[in-house]
C-alpha cells in the first residue's frame, strides 16, 4: 500500500512540476508583452494555486476514493466528461493550426455546445441515479 501512495505521490509531483513550467510559459509570454521580469506577482500566484490543488488532491484523495467506489456512475460520468473537453482542445487547436480533416476545415467548439452537452450529461446522471433510487425503494416495498 505504502509503495502505490508513493507512486501517486510521485506522479502529483510531476504533474506539479508540469503545471509549473505551464505557468513559467504563460507569464513569460504576457511579461514579453508587458516588459516585466519573469518574477511577477501572477507567476507566484499560480505556483501557490498550483501546489495548493496538488495538496488538496493529496489530502482529498481518500474521500474521493471512496464516493466513486460507492457511485460507480459518477466516474463514466467524469470520465464523458474529461472526453468532452478533449474534443474541445482538440477542436480548438485544430483550428488555431488550419488543420483539414477529410477535405473539411476543423472548427472549435463553442463554448455553449461545450456547456450544453455537459449539462445533459449532467442532467441525464441525475435523472438516471433518481429513478435508480426509486425502483430500489419500490423493490423493497414489495419485498415487505
Amino acid at each position: 500500500a505504502s509503495s502505490v501512495v508513493m507512486k501517486i505521490v510521485f506522479m502529483n509531483a510531476v504533474f506539479s512540476f508540469d503545471s509549473i513550467l505551464s505557468a513559467i510559459a504563460l507569464v513569460s509570454d504576457s511579461s514579453s508583452n508587458a516588459g516585466e521580469s519573469i518574477s511577477s506577482t501572477n507567476f507566484w500566484i499560480m505556483v501557490i494555486a498550483i501546489m495548493t490543488g496538488g495538496g488538496l488532491m493529496i489530502w482529498l484523495a481518500d474521500s474521493v476514493s471512496e464516493f466513486l467506489q460507492r457511485n460507480r456512475m459518477y466516474e463514466v460520468l467524469g470520465l464523458f466528461i474529461l472526453f468532452v473537453v478533449g474534443i474541445l482542445l482538440l477542436s480548438e487547436g485544430g483550428e488555431l493550426a488550419h488543420l483539414k480533416l477529410f477535405g473539411n476545415e476543423v472548427h472549435a467548439m463553442s463554448k455553449a455546445t461545450f456547456y450544453f452537452v455537459i449539462t445533459v450529461l449532467v442532467l441525464t446522471e441525475v435523472v438516471q441515479s433518481r429513478y435508480k433510487k426509486k425502483l430500489l425503494q419500490q423493490q423493497k416495498s414489495q419485498r415487505n
